[in-house]
């Protein structure tokens, strides 16, 4: 998660499947034929004027960083990747705001031919596309009105509350019952 959100990891894979193909290891461009992550846990949370995700999409490099000088040598981070086919199946998405939070299941998300158009892109790039397709996702989501989600922090205030009168009742009661049987037996001590 980017700085000023918490420490949780914004997106966790879940169960990943990968298949490459291998002779494309050595290449400039690796080509991933099928990426598929399995109910992937996307959290997301928002504040007023920004949320985790588009702030990790600020946080990525340009798709022009490595590009400094046409002399330097390839290295691994110099590579691209193809990616034929992106499944993200069942995202959890669990939604995090001031006011509560929520979870709910995204549609599946397909997305093919990352990088297809300009020969590869760098994994930056890539990420880039896949995280901007999980926020249209999010977007469309059913997500609770902000009317819902304030009535459930009104439950969750009033179960607190009603909590803390029947403590606070338990404890009136045991105090009033040691003060009463004391001056019960002051009073008997009285008599005698």
């Amino acid at each position: 998660n980017p700085a000023g959100f918490s420490e949780g990891p914004a997106i966790a894979l879940g169960a990943v499947e990968a298949r490459v193909n291998l002779a494309s290891i050595f290449d400039d461009t690796i080509e991933i034929e099928l990426l598929r992550l399995a109910q992937p846990q996307i959290n997301y949370e928002t504040k007023i004027t920004r949320d985790n995700l588009r702030a990790l999409l600020a946080n990525l490099p340009s798709s022009d960083a490595g590009s400094e000088s046409e002399e330097a040598p390839a290295t691994d981070s110099a590579k691209k990747i193809l990616l034929r086919r992106v499944e993200i199946l069942g995202p959890l998405l669990s939604v995090t705001a001031a006011l509560g939070s929520t979870q709910l299941i995204l549609p599946d998300i397909i997305l093919t031919d990352i990088g297809g158009a300009n020969g590869g892109a760098s994994i930056a790039a890539a990420a880039e596309v896949v995280i901007r397709e999980l926020l249209g996702s999010i977007g469309e989501a059913n997500l609770p009105s902000l009317d819902q989600v304030r009535q459930g922090v009104e439950d969750r205030a009033r179960e607190e509350v009603e909590k803390i009168e029947d403590q606070l009742a338990e404890k009136v009661e045991e105090a009033l019952g040691t003060s009463v049987d004391a001056l019960s037996n002051r009073l008997r001590n009285l008599r005698n």
